[in-house]
Parts: C-alpha cells; sequence; structure tokens
C-alpha cells in the first residue's frame, strides 16, 4: 500500500513540476530591448513581471494553457504559446493608429481611436521631472489649451494661476479639477506628484458637457495610481534642489544713489540733499555709522535656500487584491536669512513643509463585484515673517526707497545693538528691518486635508454583456487653522558717532518685551458626495460597438456653520462607432444647483460629437500606406457655469440691512432701522456657452509622426455681470445680471516625433495654442470717443495714452504741441493727442492692445535616450501680453534705484530708458500709477528654459545581490533661464508677476535639482 501511495505523490509532485515551468524570454521592438514590458500568464493573471532594462525576463508558470500575454504602452499586445524549451523571444509591434491607447474622459475612458472630443493628457512620468513644488507649474507648454502664469515664488503659494483654452468670462476661468471621478475641494498645487497616474484636460462640448453647469472652463481631470498585479515593488525617491530668484534683486548703493538723488532735486530747481563731503564719505565707507551703505539684498536673501523631497511608496497584488500606498514629504526654505538669536529663538524665514499620503486598495470580492478604497491626505505648514514694516510684506519694503535705501541705517550699533533711523525722510515705522526679522516673531498657517472614496462596481453580464453599476460614496474634509508667536516691537538706539550716544528709537522702549501667542481656529470645510451610475459597452459581432453611461451625481458642502452649498446632476453618454471607422457619440448633463431659485434651479447642456476614421476604408489605405491614422472629429454643444462671483451666492433674494436711524416719541429715542439693499434678480441664472470644435489626428510612419490639431469657437452668453450702465443717482442698489457675452476663438495643435537611431531613441514635441478673446456685450456706457470702448476688444486690456517720445525744450515753448494740464518740464512723456484738442487729458487714454493673459502659447519637448542614459528639455514661451508695474521697481525715490535709474532723459541723453529723474513722478505725467501708458504697459513676451533633466539608470548587475531592481540617478531644474522676445523688461521683474500692482511679490525661484530613485 505505501508503495501505491509514493508512486501517487511522485506523480503528483511531476505534475506540479511540469505546471510550474520555468520560462526565460526577452522582449524586443525592431530597434531593441524593451524595459518595463508587462508580461503575465494568461490563465494566472496574478502571476506576472516587468521585463528588465536589457529586455530580458524570467516567470515560473502556474497554470497548464502555458500561455504569455505581453503589454507595453505604445505597442500591440501580444499572446504566446511557451515552447517546450521555456526560452522566447517576443518582439512587439508599436500600436501605429493607436488601436490600444486608452484616455481619460469624464467618468470613464475611451480608446483614442475612437475618441470625438478635445482632450490633451500627459502622464504622471513626465509630470516628475520636474522639481517644482506645485503640480500645475510642470504642465505649463507640455499641454496643448493650458495656460498658466506663476504670479509668486513663496513657499507654499507658488501655484500658478491657470485656464483652459484662454478667458472666455468676467467671472474667472478656472476649470473644474475631478480626481479619481470626484470634485476636489481642496488646491491642486497641493496633490502631490508622485500619486498621480496621468493627468487630461478636457477642452470642448463633447468632453465636458457631462459635467453641465460646472463645464464651461474646462475640466482637468487627474487619476492616481493603482496597484496591479505582481510581487509588492517598493520606490523610493529623495530629492534636494537649490532655488534662486529667476531676476535677482539688485539696487545701487549709497554714493550712486545719492548722486542721482541730488539730480533729481536740480532738475526740478531744489537744493542739493548731499554734500560733496556726503558723496565721499558714502563712496569711502570710512563712516559707517553716519553714512552707512548697506546691500539689503545681500544682508536680507540667501544666495541658494533649499528645497527637500522624499517620496515612499508601494504597489503590487494579487487577482483579489491589488494596493498602492504612497507617502510623501517636501519643505520649501524661503530666501530670507535665518536671523534667529538665543533670545528669539524662533523661525522668522518663510518656509513651507507638507506631508501627503494616499493609499489605493482594489479587491476583487466576486467575480462580478469589484470594491475600492481610496483615502488620502496632506497636512500643511506655512510660516510667514511677523516683518510688520512695509504691509508686513518684506520683499516691497525691500524696493521701498521711503523706507529702506542703502544709508537708512546702520544694521547693528558698535555695542551691537540694533541700529536705529536717524533720518527724518524715511517713512514712520521704518525700525530696523533686521531686528524685525530677528525679534519680532512669525505668523504660521497649518492646513489639513482628509479625502476618503469608498467604490463599488458590479458586473451585470448576467442581465446581458457589457452591463455594469457602480456607486460612490465620498467624504472630504478641509481644515485650517493658525498660531501666531509675535511681540508689537524691540528695542534700537539712534548711535551717533561725533559723541558716541545712544538715542532710544522708540524712547519709552528699553527691554524687550515678551512673546504674545495667539490661535485662530480657521475654516472647517466638509463635503459629501454620492455617485450612482450604469455602463453598457458592448461590440456586436466585432463590428458595432455600443456604449452608453447614465450617472447621477450629488453633493452637499459646507464651510464652517454658514448654509450648505447643495448640487444635484444626471449626466449621460451614448456613442456608437461602426468598425472603428464611423464613430458617433452624445453626451449630456442635466444638473442644479442652490445658487438659484428652485424653478430656475435645473439646466440641460447637451453636447453632439462625431468622428470619421478615414484611414479605415479601403480606398485610403491603398492610396497612401504610409499614414496610419487619419481621423476627422467635430462637436457642438452646450455647456454651462456656476461660478457667480458678482454679487454674492443667493442673488434671487433680497437684501436688507441695518442703518440708519429712526426717532420715536414726542422726545427724540434713536432706533436702529432697516434698510433695503441690493434689489433681488429673480430670473439669475448660470452662464451658458454654445462650443463648437473641429479637429483632425494624423500617425504616419508607423506611428513616428503624429498630429493633433484643433480648431474652437466658444460663444459665452448670460454672463452674470454688474450693471455699469445704470446712475448711481438711480438711488437704489440694482443686482448683477446676465447679460454679458464674449466670444473666444483659437486654434491648437501638437505635433510630435519620435524615432531611433541604432540604440538612441529621441523623441521631438512641439505645441502651440492660440486664442482671442472679444468683448461682445459689458454694460458699458456709450464711451466720448470709439477707442475708449472696451466692447469689440479683447477682455482684460488696460486704458492708457499712446506714447510718443519725450517733450523737449522746443516742445514745451511751442503752444501747438498738446500738453497736460499740470507743468511739463523737458524730458517728460509725451503722448498723443488722439482727439485733437490740443489737451492731454483722459480721452486721449484709449484701450491698449494686449491684456495681461498670453494670446499665445508655445512649448518644444525634446527627449533623447541611450541604453541607461536619458536627456530631456522643454522650452516654453509666451506671446501677445503686457504687464506692468505701477510703484516697485521704477519710480525713482519711492522705489530704490537700479541701474536702469542712470539711464533717464538730460539734454545729452535724449533717447534714454526712462524719463528725466525727479524727485517725485507721483501726480506728474511721468506716472506709471495715474499716467498709464504704453511707456510703461510692457510687452511681456518671453521664452523659457521651463524644464531639463539628465537620468542616468544604472545596471541592474550592479545590485542583483542586495535586492535593487532599480537605481536611478538625476538633476533636473525648474525656470532656468529666460529671454524677453520683444520689449526690454525695464521692471527686472519675471514677466508672470502680478501687473498693475504697486507691490513686489516674494520673486519667482528657479531650481536647481538632483535626486535619487531606487526601486526594490
Amino acid at each position: 500500500m505505501k508503495y501505491i501511495f509514493i508512486t501517487i505523490i511522485c506523480c503528483c509532485a511531476l505534475h506540479v513540476f511540469g505546471q510550474q515551468k520555468a520560462v526565460n524570454g526577452k522582449v524586443t521592438d525592431q530597434n531593441g530591448p524593451l524595459p518595463g514590458a508587462t508580461i503575465y500568464e494568461k490563465e494566472v493573471p496574478a502571476n506576472g513581471t516587468s521585463s528588465e532594462p536589457d529586455g530580458s525576463f524570467r516567470l515560473t508558470l502556474q497554470g497548464t494553457a502555458r500561455t504569455l500575454v505581453v503589454t507595453y504602452i505604445g505597442y500591440l499586445s501580444r499572446e504566446i504559446t511557451v515552447p517546450a524549451s521555456g526560452n522566447l523571444e517576443v518582439q512587439l509591434q508599436p500600436d501605429a493608429r493607436g488601436m490600444e491607447e486608452v484616455v481619460v474622459v469624464g467618468f470613464g475612458t475611451q480608446k483614442k481611436i475612437t475618441n470625438t472630443g478635445a482632450i490633451s493628457s500627459i502622464s504622471g512620468d513626465k509630470i516628475r521631472q520636474s522639481p517644482s513644488a506645485s503640480l500645475q507649474n510642470a504642465l505649463m507648454g507640455r499641454l496643448p489649451g493650458f495656460i498658466s502664469q506663476q504670479r509668486s515664488g513663496q513657499p507654499g503659494s507658488d501655484g500658478a494661476i491657470f485656464n483652459i483654452r484662454g478667458v472666455s468670462s468676467f467671472n474667472g476661468s478656472s476649470p473644474l479639477i475631478i480626481v479619481d471621478d470626484v470634485e476636489y475641494s481642496g488646491v491642486i498645487s497641493d496633490i502631490d506628484a508622485d500619486q498621480i497616474e496621468s493627468l487630461t484636460i478636457l477642452k470642448d462640448a463633447a468632453s465636458t458637457a457631462v459635467y453641465g453647469i460646472k463645464g464651461a472652463n474646462g475640466v482637468v481631470v487627474i487619476t492616481t495610481r493603482r496597484g496591479k498585479r505582481g510581487r509588492p515593488a517598493i520606490t523610493f525617491r529623495s530629492e534636494t534642489g537649490l532655488q534662486a530668484p529667476v531676476y535677482p534683486l539688485e539696487f545701487l548703493d549709497s554714493y550712486e544713489t545719492a548722486k542721482l538723488r541730488n539730480q533729481a532735486l536740480v532738475n526740478d530747481g531744489l537744493p542739493e540733499e548731499f554734500t560733496a563731503e556726503d558723496l565721499e564719505l558714502f563712496k569711502s565707507g570710512s563712516d559707517p555709522y553716519g553714512h552707512p551703505n548697506i546691500d539689503w539684498t545681500k544682508e536680507l536673501l540667501r544666495r541658494t535656500p533649499v528645497q527637500q523631497r522624499n517620496n515612499l511608496n508601494i504597489s503590487g497584488g494579487t487577482e483579489k487584491v491589488k494596493y498602492f500606498a504612497s507617502l510623501g514629504y517636501i519643505y520649501q526654505n524661503g530666501i530670507i536669512k535665518d536671523f534667529s538669536t538665543a533670545a528669539s529663538d524662533v523661525n522668522t524665514n518663510f518656509y513651507y513643509k507638507r506631508y501627503n499620503f494616499r493609499s489605493n486598495i482594489d479587491v476583487q470580492a466576486t467575480k462580478s463585484l469589484s470594491l475600492a478604497l481610496d483615502v488620502t491626505g496632506k497636512f500643511g505648514e506655512q510660516n510667514i515673517p511677523n516683518s510688520q514694516g512695509r504691509t508686513g510684506n518684506i520683499f516691497f519694503e525691500l524696493s521701498d526707497f521711503s523706507f529702506l535705501p542703502p544709508y537708512a541705517y546702520p544694521i547693528y550699533n558698535p555695542d551691537g545693538s540694533f541700529g536705529g533711523n536717524r533720518t527724518s525722510t524715511l517713512a514712520q515705522g521704518s525700525s530696523n528691518v533686521i531686528g524685525r526679522l530677528s525679534m519680532l516673531g512669525y505668523n504660521r498657517d497649518f492646513s489639513n486635508e482628509m479625502i476618503l472614496n469608498l467604490k463599488a462596481k458590479q458586473d451585470l453580464d448576467i442581465i446581458t454583456p457589457g452591463l455594469s453599476v457602480r456607486a460612490l460614496v465620498g467624504y472630504t474634509n478641509l481644515n485650517s487653522y493658525s498660531r501666531d508667536l509675535t511681540r508689537p516691537n524691540f528695542p534700537s538706539f539712534i548711535y551717533d558717532p561725533e559723541d558716541e550716544s545712544y538715542t532710544p528709537y522708540e524712547p519709552d522702549l528699553y527691554r524687550t518685551p515678551p512673546y504674545s501667542l495667539s490661535y485662530s481656529a480657521g475654516s472647517m470645510r466638509k463635503r459629501v458626495n454620492f455617485q450612482v451610475s450604469a455602463d453598457y459597452d458592448r461590440t456586436f459581432n466585432k463590428t458595432h460597438h455600443v456604449y452608453a453611461l447614465a450617472l447621477m451625481n450629488q453633493f452637499t458642502y459646507a464651510a464652517g456653520a454658514g448654509e450648505p452649498e447643495n448640487f444635484r446632476g444626471y449626466s449621460f453618454r451614448a456613442g456608437y462607432d461602426y468598425r472603428q471607422k464611423y464613430l458617433l457619440e452624445f453626451n449630456a448633463g442635466y444638473n442644479g444647483t442652490d445658487r438659484f431659485k428652485a424653478s430656475e434651479r435645473y439646466g440641460f447642456f447637451p453636447a453632439v460629437s462625431a468622428g470619421w476614421n478615414i484611414s479605415e476604408e479601403p480606398f485610403f489605405k491603398n492610396a497612401l500606406p504610409f499614414i496610419n491614422l487619419f481621423k476627422l472629429r467635430g462637436s457642438y454643444g452646450i455647456v454651462g457655469s456656476d461660478q457667480i462671483s458678482s454679487g454674492g451666492r443667493y442673488i434671487y433674494e433680497q437684501i436688507y440691512q441695518r442703518g440708519g436711524v429712526y426717532s420715536i416719541g414726542e422726545a427724540h429715542r434713536a432706533l436702529e432701522g432697516i434698510r433695503e439693499g441690493t434689489l433681488a434678480n429673480l430670473n439669475v441664472t448660470w452662464e451658458k456657452e454654445r462650443s463648437m470644435d473641429l479637429g483632425i489626428d494624423v500617425n504616419m510612419f508607423k506611428g513616428k509622426l503624429k498630429l493633433v490639431a484643433d480648431y474652437f469657437d466658444r460663444y459665452r452668453y448670460d454672463i452674470l455681470l454688474n450693471r455699469r450702465s445704470v446712475p448711481e443717482y438711480s438711488g437704489v442698489a440694482v443686482p448683477p445680471v446676465n447679460m454679458g457675452r464674449m466670444s473666444n476663438k483659437g486654434v491648437e495643435f501638437d505635433l510630435t516625433w519620435s524615432d531611433r537611431i541604432g540604440q538612441v531613441g529621441y523623441t521631438v514635441n512641439g505645441n502651440m495654442t492660440m486664442t482671442k478673446n472679444k468683448v461682445l456685450e459689458i454694460d458699458e456706457p456709450s464711451p466720448a470717443f470709439p477707442w475708449l470702448a472696451e466692447t469689440g476688444g479683447t477682455y482684460g486690456r488696460t486704458r492708457g495714452y499712446v506714447y510718443e517720445g519725450f517733450y523737449s525744450e522746443a516742445d514745451i515753448a511751442d503752444p501747438k504741441v498738446p500738453k497736460p494740464t499740470t507743468t511739463v518740464k523737458p524730458g517728460d512723456l509725451k503722448y498723443k493727442d488722439l482727439d485733437g484738442d490740443g489737451v492731454i487729458n483722459i480721452n486721449d487714454q484709449m484701450l491698449l492692445p494686449y491684456a495681461n493673459v498670453p494670446a499665445m502659447v508655445y512649448g518644444l519637448n525634446l527627449g533623447a535616450n541611450y541604453k541607461g542614459l536619458s536627456i530631456g528639455i522643454s522650452l516654453q514661451a509666451a506671446t501677445q501680453f503686457t504687464f506692468r508695474y505701477t510703484g516697485i521697481q521704477i519710480i525713482p525715490f519711492a522705489n530704490n534705484l537700479r541701474e536702469i535709474h542712470k539711464d533717464t532723459w538730460t539734454p545729452e541723453n535724449t533717447s534714454p530708458a526712462l524719463p528725466r529723474l525727479s524727485p517725485d513722478w507721483k501726480s506728474t505725467i511721468n506716472d506709471p500709477w495715474n499716467s498709464v501708458s504704453d511707456f510703461w504697459n510692457r510687452r511681456g513676451d518671453y521664452l523659457r528654459l521651463r524644464n531639463a533633466e539628465i537620468a542616468y539608470t544604472l545596471p541592474s548587475k550592479w545590485f542583483g545581490r542586495i535586492g535593487i531592481s532599480n537605481a536611478r540617478v538625476y538633476a533636473n531644474g525648474y525656470n532656468l533661464f529666460t529671454w524677453m522676445l520683444v520689449d526690454e523688461n525695464i521692471y527686472d521683474l519675471d514677466p508672470e508677476s502680478p501687473t498693475a500692482t504697486q507691490e513686489m511679490t516674494y520673486p519667482q525661484q528657479k531650481i536647481y535639482n538632483f535626486g535619487l530613485q531606487v526601486s526594490f
């Protein structure tokens, strides 16, 4: 009996051994090995692996079918039967037509070859090539249709503002942000790039109609990474970056400033402020306390503050359970030096810390039921120095002559105490800036975010193949609060070097006050989201493909104790294609919000799109075989926007306000009254947009050349705006009304060439976006002259004079030369007399040609790889926009002087960069604030080296014995070089900075970054 048992055991062992056959193989294409290809057993999908950098792989079979499936992005998948030897080489063919490429659309995915909407996407790997801490900063020049401007470089606040296909409304054009099918309530710059699988922008009505009332401004759809079948894969990435201002802040020293101050006074017939002895003492530096010469930029700012980023993620799974988990940390140090002392013991620099985590778990509960649990969170900490001074903005103060000229005061006195302002010419409150940064503490803001989404999908093939239902429950909690540690002042002293005396700057202050700790609870914001949907996707006889979606989406959003905001929407999609050749799709949204009264709450937003894959026609294949894909597509539809920022949230409600006094009784008795406020607008509704898009998709030469081009025409109407034609003497506050209209037309293209030369692979991508909007109705009063009309031109333009040169002495003496009513002198700016009345006044201002938002954006992206070495370069340009500054960086003696202030008008220099020097440009024709002109409104057209990266993947054989499967070292950079293309940048500030402002913001930063990525 025992022999029979042993025989059975041996047979079973042999059977198992036969099933667990080892397979050795290599994945290649026509040019060589393909690293990173996915190989799995068809019968046991959980049994899989990936190819090594040399294309090789090893897998032990567990099933009996002996069939492997090999996939790789951009290539056609293959099924291979394992030969008896167990050795095989798999050559994949490029997916020249994009047959298997999948794109993300609203509430789902589609094959790119059958998609008829206008979309652009970028992978998470490409986003991670940028070291910028804010996600959207990595997208400019990479996605056609995406237009952004980075207004600041402040840690934690350096995320760019952006729009999709330009400006189409007076109420903002911020797109909707969707993360894993759920509207995102946080700030997009706080999303960790390590968590992203892909980012897609939806640009036309066909792709955004399912979002209905929220789709008119476009949609950004982010898909996060999820686990895949296979053994656990652990990846650690660590980066250290060095930051520096794109435009360094450089000002003239005390000697040069004092000379120009004297020149300005003489120009206005005033006595000089500084004697020859003063100038010599400034120049020689022999009197550092009586005649200080401080380079405040050098004293206040670091040369290269550090940025650090660390990410750890793990992914893997089986056929039943798959998981992806990520931890991230980023630290941005500020540009201000560390002035903390043992006495202060606080960090008063700018900085930002952010911790991100995500866990995505997918469970195949049964053969037909799948569940998913996504949990993500963020903890942010932003520190700002309590610098007080000039509006609390240290950078404004750095450029402000009235607060911080180079001779303001010595930083330290001989006894080590803080120096005090000894001159009456400086503004009140201009106490020692180093002392303030050392002693006055900080303002610290905290922000927390927690998001939980539970999803379920039930396949209903038992009813009919291709039918499924989905459900989602989501909860979002956003919380912010602040903790401030501050003191009001500190002792400083005015030192007199002649008698060596010390006088308190604040006479009653001799000792440092204690810190005061304050706390603000901030706000608590919550969103509860429910979604239920039914999907149908089926192909009949490999010919007729039919698909449909019906979805209900509802959420409630509440901020603190305020009234909750409620939204309910229904989305529909139905599509058909015949052999992927003739394409037709209908999308619609029917949704509403309590921002509008009940009878006007819901709207219907339909869109239809169609496409024709001409390359699938036999006549086309025979005539032009080198064209692999040639698809024509078009869409037309109506979408909406409920961003009604004008006039508040409940415009349909009548407002009454407390105010005024009633007198009641025989004796005067004052009682507070109630008065009528803004009238109700019972007909208020959402903005609407008719959107048309015509596009073409072309793949040629076996997919090496790819072209995507679009023309779009958007007509926005019912834009909510405040009445401008109703006079104030009407005596009543008129509500905003839906009467604005704007058109926005443009073109965009994306052209890519990818190929290999031997073992060198390379890619060249160029893209362009051109938009042009026109104001059709903005309810402006009839202008006195046609050049004053805003209607008919680009939205956001500035009124200003037209520069004609500088006044000469002959012009001043000639009564025929038009002049302003204020006094002008030789060297002042001369403007064109548009109305011909001989006087330069407000009627001679026109709407200047360009707004502050670029009308054209270009991108050039280059990439190459050789074995383990890869290089990537991204150039980006923005044109046809202007920017100006009204105080900082340009007005002499309001702003600290720069090199450009040496190049001003004099009788000997009649072609200068700036008008004549004067002690005060304010209220003169030279004032950029009160006398706006195209002299000050400069073209901001620029070209940037936006991103660059060089990386090397180390040979895996170096680390095989210690369990490291992949190691990659790299260096990359952001905002590395900037070139102005049209006008000289007379402001020496980044062209993306806020325009028409007197305050200088935290300067934009360039980043030199070094990193290591290791996978186990």
